[in-house]
Formats: C-alpha cells, structure tokens, sequence
C-alpha cells in the first residue's frame, strides 16, 4: 500500500454504472435498484475481502442488491468522466489526497447528512465515532466528502528489537536526531535506507520538516505564492535537509536506488532507518528478518509538532442513481465490528479511535489522537499536480542529492513558482 501524488496510494479509486431497478415478474413487487461499487482494491487482497464481506452483509440485513466488481489499480483510470456523464457508480474509493480534484468537479455528493445517521446497533451516531482529525482530514470546503475507514500518516520508522534505545529514548528534538546519526555511521551502520528514484518518497524529508515545525498551510504556500518561499521556516527546512545530504546519512547512491529496494532492505536490517507510510510494514512484511519489531516515532522537529492525518474511505457520486441508499451503507459500514478488520486483517490505522491499532501502529494512533495540531497528506501541496510534479518535486530531488543547496533551493523555488504562476494565469 503506497501513498501516490498522481494516483491513489493504498486506496485506489473505483469506477462502475449504477444498476437500476427492475420488476421481479414472479412476486409482482419492485426490488431496490442495486448499489453499485467498483474496487480498484484486489478482490484476494485484505481490504478486497473486507469489502466483500461488509457488502454481503448489507445486502442481506437491508435487502439491498449490491453490485462489486474488483477491477484492480489500472480499472479506475475513467472514474471522474465516467461520473461527470452520469455514468458513474454510486460508491467509489477516494483519499484525502483526492479532495480536490473531486470538489472542483463537483463531483461527490455532500455526507455532512451522514454525519448524524445512527450506527446501526450502537446507539451512537457517524460523528460520534470519527474523530474531529480524521472528519477534517475526509472534508473539503462544503463539508464531509466521503466516509472514511482507514488513517494513514508518515513517521520515522525501525526495529524496536535490534535498536532499543531508540524504543526507549526516541529522539526528541532535530539535535538529538543527527547525533543518532552520526553514532549510528560511527558504529559503521547505514543510518537511513532512501528508495531515491520515487520523488514523492524523497520529499517526505522536507515536507515533514516544515510543516510539522510550522502546521498546516506553509508546504501548500509555496504553491500558490513566491513571496512564501522568503519565509525563513522555508530555508531552515530546506537546510535541514541539506544537512541529511551532506552528512551522507543515505545509502550510498540512494538517488539511483529503484523501489522497493531501500525499505526491502531496511527490513532485512541493512538500513537503520526509514521515513515513510503506515503502510511501510505490510508492503514489507514478506522481507522482514527474523524477530523484527516494527516500531516509529514522529520526526523531531519542534515547534508546532503537527500530526499528518490522512484517510482512505468512500465517496458518493453526486450524479449517482441511488444516493440515499449509499449514505445508508456508509453509516453501516461504520459499525464496529467492520472498522475493526481494517486493524486485523488490513493491519492499518482504522477511522474509529476506540478501535486499536495493530500494535506496530500504535504509536502512530496515539500521535494522531493526542496532537495539538494536524495537517492533512502532503498539507494539499499535492493538489495542484502540475505545479507539484513537475516544479517542486524535481526541484526537491536536486536538494536531498546534493546537487543544490538550500539557499538555491529557495531561491529556485521562488522563481519557478512565480514564472509557473504568471504562465497559468
């Protein structure tokens, strides 16, 4: 499960044609027109058979047809024209990262009407079992977007069995965190393992500086204004960054290392380190070495202390024929019992705070529920997808190499955005 800018990391997005309603000639009675989804999740992967199952279940407490198709990563490719024509089906899987792209095309359909449905069995509302973090995080500016049954978020990861003063003692400030560093090279270890050729891995590094240091909003600036770029949080993160590449924390060669060698090798105990995904276990799990114990911790970098929070859930098409009953599906899809495989089966963060965390992940959970600040993935920098990969990510790439650095990396940042700014206009 990996994190995308261009595409939809874990929680790829689902295209389909709603069914309609029909006459059953032998009863004389109108059924229910089916609710159609189409799953860019594999049918024999977790969150497939997770799926599965939690539409069969409606189905048969509701009486619901239900119409699920798994097509896979590549069958999504035509959702929103699919949709914007009317053709779309009525659930589809979408992410925070995708959140606007879909508003500006008005495509899904407002849940803030789902928020206060009752969670069937329960006694409690949708609302009463999401966090504010994570209904901010699954929100655009006209409310609730889709429902959401995963969190993800990004953290320093390693073997808490192989390095257990970091389990105990993890670094608690940007000091603390290079010398680990340099004792970790002194000792003749490969500090951190870096899958250089994916961009949007690389700069995990510089986003994470920032924008926990200074909380929501000051990543996405530099996007939409070049006098952002004179900030002087935005050339401290940048030089942080400089420092990483100059001190040669990184694999050697890491910027020509091809995914997922990097993180397959920081499972096999090779690297100490690695910044990445909640998803980083379970892409890794069939590489781990013997007695490995996966653990994180945030990257320590003061100031605001801001939290990523992320989440993958479904969306309703505005333009779909069975709206309603969606709604009525995503309410029941809140239930406990559903939300907890997400955690034992999918070993990922579930939506629901009172459902645990497999316990890799715990820390993370802990992170999202007790911040005092959050930001949403890639703080919506990632929005505008032509500023992003084609202006800043490769702007980025010259920095953590070492080729540029972090005054020319403002400096090259502020013009490339005011020349990419004046061009759009």
């Amino acid at each position: 499960m990996r994190k995308l800018t261009a595409v939809l990391t874990v929680g790829a997005l689902a295209l389909g044609l709603a069914a309609c309603g029909k006459k059953n000639s032998e009863t004389g009675t109108a059924q229910a027109a089916a609710l159609a989804y189409r799953s860019s999740w594999g049918a024999d992967e977790p969150q497939g058979k997770i799926i599965k199952a939690l539409f069969d279940d409606f189905a048969k407490q509701t009486g619901t047809k239900v119409d699920v198709k798994f097509v896979g990563r590549k069958g999504n490719e035509n959702l929103s024209t699919e949709m914007a024509a009317g053709r779309g089906p009525d659930l589809f899987d979408t992410s925070t990262d995708n959140l606007a792209t879909y508003a500006a095309q008005n495509l899904v359909a407002s849940l803030d009407d789902v928020l206060g449905a009752q969670v069937p069995g329960e006694g409690k509302t949708a609302k009463d079992v999401l966090p504010e973090s994570v209904r901010q995080a699954s929100s655009n500016d006209k409310g609730l977007a889709f429902v959401p049954h995963t969190v993800i978020s990004t953290a320093v990861w390693f073997d808490a069995a192989k390095h257990t003063d970091l389990a105990g003692a993890p670094p608690q400030s940007w000091e603390d965190f290079i010398a680990y560093l340099d004792g970790a090279k002194k000792d003749g270890r490969t500090p951190i393992g870096q899958d250089g050729t994916i961009n949007f891995y690389n700069v995990y590094w510089f986003y994470s500086i920032l924008v926990r240091a200074n909380g929501a909003g000051s990543l996405k600036a530099l996007a939409t204004d070049p006098a952002a770029w004179d900030k002087p949080e935005v050339l401290a993160a940048a030089e942080k960054v400089a420092q990483l590449a100059k001190g040669g924390y990184f694999q050697k060669d890491f910027m020509a290392t091809k995914f997922p060698a990097a993180q397959d090798a920081w499972a096999q105990g090779r690297y100490d380190l690695n910044l990445n995904g909640t998803w980083l276990a379970s892409e890794t799990k069939p590489k781990l070495a013997a007695g490995v114990k996966i653990a994180s911790f945030q990257l320590p970098v003061g100031g605001k202390n801001s939290v990523e929070v992320g989440t993958l859930g479904w969306g309703v098409n505005a333009k779909g024929a069975n709206v309603a009953t969606a709604k009525k599906f995503l309410a029941f899809a809140l239930q406990k019992k559903y939300v907890e495989q997400i955690s034992t089966s999918a070993l990922n963060i579930p939506s629901r705070a009172d459902v645990p965390a497999p316990e890799h992940l715990v820390a993370v959970q802990k992170a999202v529920a007790e911040a005092a600040a959050t930001h949403r993935t890639y703080d919506d920098a990632a929005a505008d997808k032509t500023w992003w990969n084609d202006r800043f990510l490769p702007l980025h790439d010259k920095l953590i190499s070492g080729r540029i650095d972090a005054a020319a990396f403002v400096a090259e940042g502020k013009k490339t955005t005011a020349d990419y700014l004046a061009n759009k206009n």
